[in-house]
């Protein structure tokens, strides 16, 4: 090739030899540089005249589309040639490459899908993993996938993992111990400039002033371009409208300003990459796009804000949430070097000096939806995570959630592997959730659609500010522009929706007059089943999603007041999350479109204030009850279990105690109390907690409290009861008791330790001893009483009363009742129930 690496003074020559030697002799090897070494542009082309290459060719994975392009663009400067002769690129939807491609620069999707359609890569020598330590999560599976193929497969294959911060020692254990090389980077030094102690660190809000009143010390003290990192697009606006007016002000000619970060067009990208014009100054406005992989040509000021935006998978919610957060260590110190790739810099930290950084950034794989990786090992064969090898293995909670919306996708089946539907799934290319969605739109006729919606999700959004969530209003846009007519473009991005209408024509190329947009919400839903939203109320922005999470839609939005939504994005907030985009679906669609996911079945409740079981029939789709109607009939099973469970809930009193088995229960908890015996326990605690055994039974066809009124309870409690037993209870603590007047008189058990027996005077004369029960060892309390019932004298001493008390007692009853026989000698006298007249 006509590529010589020594033309160029990159810290990367001196190492370039041992390299080439590993690779000959190795098939793995892990390469350590630092940005600005140049391992991205000048290893690659270095190799290409390898004998091991043996015709074949090199692919390199980048983490971003504007690295991929930008390192395909310099390495064809570097060889003279144009970008697609001897190195090419391959992102979504874009290919530049020919037969004379020596050198593919890919996104790690790619090599993905690559591996998929040819497992040993026949047509590849090398596979290269730049800038490894980012973490994605498309790194980690294609190096995981490659590995498991050079082991299987090919043992040729070889594989060169480089980065600039990795943690070499760990990344060559993974890879069986391969060699370890490392190469100094080319910077020069850059002076740290930290917050004063007396400033506070600017919030998110305030970084756009704050960078702004900086810029203007910046610009007359130091020389040389600028890069400013910030967390978003956000305020990267609201910063590049305020330094434009300043300019403009000013009237200032040889500065400007461009912006650099993922969605925008590639003309833009490149204006802040390339160096300015002679005598012209730039400011470079980034995300941490910016931090790797690019060289911006000329810079020599880094003002780094120390902010992040970044979004995590919630497993739990199966949502995302888009966090601000602190950058690490090794970012800032990524972010600073951009200022000493070229000469002496500066680099403006907005943050104090002590403030304590984490040393790397959490990987993807730990903070990412599975679905895709999931689907792509299905695809591969290997159901089973845990048998690739991983810098990190996921959280199991993260792979459950992953199997179960393939599965409700019909990717894969309950054992995990890929079904014929999932195989078709992954050959689109998109996130599982959309290539359902495509296919069954095809089934449906509405594949133009679904093609819209896929960009729409997957891309920018086209409005220029938050307008809606409604995305039927967002497709007929992209309709119209479609059919050339003319929209209101006041808040829309028209070059975001033509760059859109190109995607959309690479997954559907027909373009039909109408659009059914009363479509949308239905092929929404057949990507988002877990997100499709109920309102909680009438005229209420707040949402119920199917996956039991809940949602809150602005009341200034379009879609305000919607019965049923689907939400294709949101952030999951600390509380509800903030719907950002969604379509509305009615009732009707759901059960004629949607109706696989729909489960109908009979419920039953407890009705609380009519005390009863009430039987529906509910419809629902995961958490959502769609429909329910009342029913004339209850399973008597389910009915009499839900019952029980009112009761248990209410407690033991809302049945109906009689005197009979009331009494039965006492006398049983007597002799438990006071004797060791076979008796069953009938405290209120046991039942309470055997419900099933004694209760459950005769609730059979009862569905209420009231029913439950003519349970004979003294019937159900003796059937615990053998035979033998009721005799024994009946002989140490009989129900009633004769009395010496020929009466039978039950006895009151209520008070465990005090069982009592209530009797007439008169009618225990002649009865010398205290009535006993327990085979006499447990005398009863006698409440004697008058003839009008009420209490003498209360004793469990009956012969001391008629020596010592009864003279007294006799004298008061004989004013009272006259009528009555009150004899001097009542040891001697006859018992009797009746007055003198009727003895």
């Amino acid at each position: 090739m006509k590529y010589n690496s020594s033309m160029l003074n990159l810290p990367i020559n001196h190492v370039l030899p041992q390299v080439k030697q590993a690779l000959s002799s190795h098939n793995r090897l892990v390469l350590q540089a630092p940005p600005g070494a140049g391992k991205t542009t000048a290893l690659p082309l270095a190799l290409l005249d390898e004998g091991w290459l043996e015709g074949k060719k090199i692919i390199m994975l980048e983490p971003r589309r504007l690295a991929v392009r930008s390192c395909a663009a310099r390495m064809a400067e570097l060889l003279g040639e144009k970008v697609g002769e001897s190195v090419g690129y391959q992102i979504k939807m874009e290919s530049v490459q020919s037969k004379k491609t020596k050198i593919l620069i890919v996104t790690e999707g790619i090599l993905t899908r690559k591996l998929q359609a040819d497992p040993s890569l026949e047509e590849f020598a090398l596979v290269i993993f730049d800038e490894f330590h980012e973490r994605s999560l498309h790194a980690d599976l294609s190096l995981a996938l490659s590995f498991e193929s050079q082991t299987l497969l090919r043992e040729e294959l070889k594989l060169l993992v480089m980065s600039a911060t990795l943690n070499t020692s760990a990344i060559s254990v993974l890879l069986d111990n391969a060699p370890v090389i490392q190469s100094e980077g080319r910077s020069f030094p850059v002076e740290d400039v930290y917050l004063d102690a007396k400033i506070p660190q600017p919030r998110k809000k305030e970084l756009p002033v704050f960078i702004n009143k900086l810029l203007r010390k910046v610009l007359q003290e130091d020389e040389g371009n600028i890069l400013v990192f910030l967390p978003g697009v956000g305020e990267i606006k609201k910063l590049e409208t305020m330094i434009n007016e300043g300019l403009k002000e000013t009237n200032t000619a040889n500065i400007y300003v461009s912006a650099l970060y993922a969605n925008l067009s590639k003309q833009e990208q490149d204006r802040a990459i390339q160096a300015p014009k002679q005598g012209a100054k730039k400011i470079v406005l980034a995300t941490n796009i910016a931090q790797t992989s690019l060289t911006i040509e000329g810079i020599k000021i880094v003002i780094d804000s120390g902010l992040q935006n970044s979004s995590t998978f919630n497993s739990s919610t199966g949502m995302n949430r888009l966090e601000s957060s602190f950058i690490s260590a090794d970012s800032a110190t990524q972010r600073a070097g951009r200022a000493g790739r070229l000469s002496q810099g500066k680099a403006y930290h907005l943050w104090h000096k002590g403030k304590m950084l984490v040393k790397h950034e959490k990987p993807e794989i730990l903070r990412s939806d599975l679905t895709q990786m999931m689907l792509e090992l299905s695809l591969w064969g290997n159901e089973d995570v845990h048998e690739l090898k991983w810098m990190d293995l996921p959280s199991e909670h993260a792979l459950v959630h992953a199997r179960e919306l393939l599965v409700q996708l019909a990717a894969i089946d309950g054992s995990g592997r890929i079904t014929a539907h999932g195989k078709k799934m992954s050959s689109f290319g998109l996130h599982p959730r959309l290539a359902h969605m495509m296919i069954r739109a095809q089934e449906l006729g509405y594949a133009y659609e679904a093609s819209l919606i896929c960009v729409l999700v997957s891309e920018k959004d086209i409005y220029k500010g938050f307008i809606s969530s409604d995305m039927q209003a967002r497709v007929f846009i992209l309709h119209d522009i479609n059919l050339g007519l003319a929209i209101e473009e006041t808040y829309v991005d028209l070059k975001q929706c033509r760059h859109l209408l190109k995607m959309a024509k690479r997954l559907y190329s027909k373009s039909p007059q109408r659009v059914a947009t009363q479509m949308i919400g239905v092929l929404l839903a057949l990507a988002y089943p877990d997100r499709i939203a109920r309102q909680r109320e009438q005229k209420n922005g707040a949402y119920l999603l199917s996956n039991a999470k809940g949602a809150f839609l602005h009341k200034e939005d379009e879609l305000f007041g919607s019965d049923y939504l689907v939400v294709s994005d949101l952030d999951a907030g600390k509380e509800n999350a903030v719907i950002y985009q969604a379509a509305s679906l009615a009732e009707e669609q759901l059960q004629e479109h949607l109706a696989e996911l729909i489960e109908t079945k009979e419920s039953l409740s407890w009705n609380g204030e009519l005390g009863r079981v009430e039987a529906r029939r509910v419809s629902s789709l995961g958490f959502l009850v769609i429909r329910e109607t009342p029913m004339a009939s209850v399973k008597s099973e389910e009915s009499s279990t839900l019952l029980m469970g009112a009761i248990r809930e209410l407690g033991l009193e809302v049945l109906n105690w009689d005197k009979a088995s009331v009494g039965l229960r006492q006398r049983v908890n007597f002799v438990n109390t006071h004797m060791q015996t076979d008796l069953p326990d009938l405290t209120d605690e046991k039942l309470w907690c055997s419900m099933e055994e004694w209760l459950l039974p005769y609730l059979e066809g009862k569905n209420s409290l009231k029913s439950c009124q003519s349970l004979n309870l003294f019937s159900m409690l003796s059937a615990l009861l053998n035979w033998e037993q009721m005799k024994e209870l009946e002989r140490l603590a009989p129900e009633k008791i004769k009395v010496a007047s020929g009466s039978s008189i039950y006895i009151d058990y209520s008070e465990v330790n005090v069982p009592v027996l209530a009797v007439r005077l008169q009618e225990m004369f002649g009865t010398r001893k205290t009535p006993e029960l327990l085979d006499g060892r447990f005398p009863l309390t006698l409440h004697l009483l008058s003839p009008a019932h009420r209490p003498m004298q209360v004793t469990r001493d009956l012969e001391s009363f008629w020596k010592t008390t009864y003279a007294e007692v006799k004298k008061e009853l004989r004013g009272k009742y006259k009528k009555h026989y009150w004899p001097d000698d009542p040891l001697a006298a006859q018992a009797t129930s009746k007055t003198k007249k009727n003895m």
